[in-house]
């Protein structure tokens, strides 16, 4: 199978990071700024001394001018969870090419941004359930591993986003940066998506459709299934049919947009015909996730 990234891919991923808006507590140095005091190249503050501190962060300069003994605080930057959710139910099988594959090399891309700044990636993969998960770690073999399962995904089942987000932040025990890449076509993500905002997590959503999916051109006598469930039904389908299906469509979109805005949630609906390096290097890097 082709690869999903190569290294030309890869190396105009060099120099993209990610824009983090809230500051993180982590367990390695890293990229990120963390509340923890410590030693860094981000001063922080002045405090006054107290018996204890290090004689080597007192503003010697300062105690000359003001004769006072202060001690310069730093930003201890540590490393960001990175938690990538990516959907495998049956629709997401849909399309040339597959919808799974463009989330898979984005999700493969996402890592690869995450890893190189030192940061913990994880993989969760779902349906209606959580399925078997990459816990977030560092390090490049954690890439491989990441790699050899996005290479072997496979869609089946049906989609329970709040189900599956509620069961992630009970799995979960950490805030981090969240990339939700999905089709949503579903309902009900309003509470999941609630619980990740109020424990502090930041959200990315990029939904994936197929072309056919937002512009179709079905005509005449077809039999429509649907992926997840494998019901169908036998129907002609002429004009008014398609501007049927284009309003409820549209509806479903713009409800999810008005509720991600409204949270001020990231989101990108995007097609699997738009180029993986315009989605990357523009989109998102003007919808202020990467810089």
């Amino acid at each position: 199978m082709e690869p999903l990234i190569d290294e030309a891919f890869l190396k105009r991923l060099s120099n993209l990071k990610f824009i983090v808006k809230g500051r993180r507590k982590g367990h390695l140095s890293g990229a990120h700024p963390s509340p923890r005091a410590g030693v860094s190249l981000e001063f922080a503050d002045y405090r006054d001394y107290t018996p204890g501190d290090d004689f080597r962060y007192i503003d010697w300069n300062i105690y000359g001018r003001l004769d006072r003994v202060l001690v310069k605080t730093f930003v201890h930057e540590t490393d960001l969870p990175i938690y990538i959710l990516l959907d495998l139910s049956a629709s997401m099988r849909l399309g040339n090419p597959p919808k799974v594959r463009y989330a898979a090399r984005l999700a493969a891309a996402i890592s690869y941004l995450g890893l190189r700044e030192l940061d913990r990636v994880g993989l969760f993969p779902f349906t209606d359930r959580l399925l078997p998960a990459i816990a977030p770690r560092h390090g490049m073999s954690q890439m491989a591993h990441i790699l050899r399962t996005l290479h072997a995904v496979s869609p089946d089942g049906k989609t329970s986003l709040d189900q599956v987000l509620t069961e992630f932040v009970a799995r979960s025990n950490e805030s981090g940066l969240i990339f939700l890449l999905s089709d949503l076509l579903c309902k009900g993500y309003e509470e999941g998506i609630s619980r990740l905002l109020h424990r502090g997590d930041e959200i990315v959503v990029v939904q994936i459709l197929d072309p056919a999916e937002l512009h179709p051109v079905v005509e005449g006598s077809t039999r429509i299934t649907d992926a997840e469930t494998q019901r169908h039904v036998d129907l002609t389908v002429g004009g008014g049919t398609l501007a049927q299906y284009v309003r409820r469509l549209t509806a479903h979109l713009e409800a999810i947009r008005g509720f991600l805005t409204a949270h001020r949630i990231p989101y990108f609906l995007v097609s699997t015909d738009l180029p993986l390096d315009l989605l990357i290097h523009e989109r998102l890097r003007a919808g202020g996730v990467l810089k």
